[in-house]
């Protein structure tokens, strides 16, 4: 896992490291085995990162994991607020377009949601999407962590993922109680 949160930060931040220290706020992540990076993207807005199964593509997979990072999104805007649009775009979006808030909570100081979105059906592939999302508001931005099916998942696939996203959190340097790891 290590090694993959170095190339995950090194990617994101790649000025960031002094004598072995994270500086700043940080998303810990570390994809699923047997993903590749599919796609990357960043701008002074948003920062985006799509990890698909190797074997398939960008344009054709049945399982992607997104991590996105707000940069400046208001972070004084609610958590709920954020979701409750999210889920009002997939509504409108999708043929029995519909989500669920699952849990919400604190972890190291930081509040966050995890939720569910369903769509029936998406216009653009005419293909079902599921999707589990943690959304984390940090100081410095919204950090979003996501994994989308093309295909109903099954109760174990929704546990594993579960079981994943829970062990993804922030971590900052200026924050005593969600301190970064030494790399």
């Amino acid at each position: 896992m290590a090694k993959t949160v170095l190339i995950i930060f090194s990617i994101l931040f790649p000025n960031v490291f002094h004598s072995n220290e994270l500086y700043g706020e940080y998303l810990l992540f570390s994809p699923p085995n047997g993903y590749k990076v599919g796609f990357t993207d960043s701008s002074n807005e948003i920062y985006t990162q799509e990890w698909i199964p190797n074997g398939e593509t960008i344009k054709d997979w049945s399982r992607m994991v997104t991590v996105q990072v707000l940069y400046n999104y208001n972070t004084k805007s609610t958590l709920k607020n954020f979701v409750d649009r999210f889920i009002g775009i997939i509504v409108d979006f999708c043929d029995e377009g519909r989500g669920l808030e699952i849990f919400s909570g604190e972890e190291y100081g930081y509040s966050y949601n995890y939720f569910m979105t369903i769509c029936g059906k998406n216009p653009n592939t005419k293909k079902p999407e599921y999707t589990m999302i943690k959304v984390i508001s940090g100081n410095d931005a919204f950090y979003i962590i996501q994994k989308a099916w093309r295909y109903e998942p099954t109760n174990s696939q929704i546990q594993d993922w579960s079981k994943l996203v829970s062990k993804v959190f922030l971590c900052d340097s200026r924050n005593k109680t969600a301190p970064c790891p030494k790399i």
